[in-house]
């Protein structure tokens, strides 16, 4: 099934959150502390934390 270009839109602006795609940050987060993680995505702790805890 195809689908249209506001569709595909949708799907992408969900897998992101913070700007961040979240399946790169559920692989990275095993291997980086919240720094490293900050600085990978150019994101403060706090919105590191944050993503933590919504993955929960």
């Amino acid at each position: 099934m195809r689908q249209s270009e506001k569709e595909t839109f949708a799907t992408d602006l969900n897998r992101k959150l913070f700007s961040v795609d979240f399946h790169d940050f559920l692989e990275k987060e095993s291997t980086l502390n919240d720094v490293e993680m900050s600085r990978e995505f150019n994101i403060s702790v706090r919105d590191v934390q944050h993503l933590r805890r919504k993955r929960k």
